[in-house]
């Protein structure tokens, strides 16, 4: 809750794209696959001695795709954009100090 002296918070207008277009989404999607299937009740694709390489490459390919995403996701229809409402993010406030 804002006091009578944070001004208000400024505000933008972003265009979301469909979440089935979103390659975080798919390529999130295809790792849970492989991570389910390499579960030891379920046939092993990937062997246990390679799961924390698999691990860090999916943490890398998450970074990489973060960096590399502008738009935000919503589930809407497929090739279509909807309108969002987010919160400017910009430098904070300068630190207040005294003598």
């Amino acid at each position: 809750m804002a006091d009578a002296t944070t001004p208000p918070r400024q505000q933008v207008t972003y265009f979301a794209i469909s979440i089935l277009s979103s390659r975080t989404f798919w390529f999130n999607a295809a790792n849970f696959l492989v991570a389910a299937l390499s579960l030891t009740e379920v046939t092993t694709i990937i062997p246990q001695r390679f799961m924390s390489l698999q691990a860090m490459i999916v943490a890398l390919i998450n970074l990489w795709l973060r960096l590399s995403t502008v738009r935000p996701a919503a589930f809407i229809a497929p090739g279509t954009a909807a309108p969002t409402v987010v919160d400017r993010i910009g430098p904070p406030p300068p630190a207040k100090m005294g003598d």
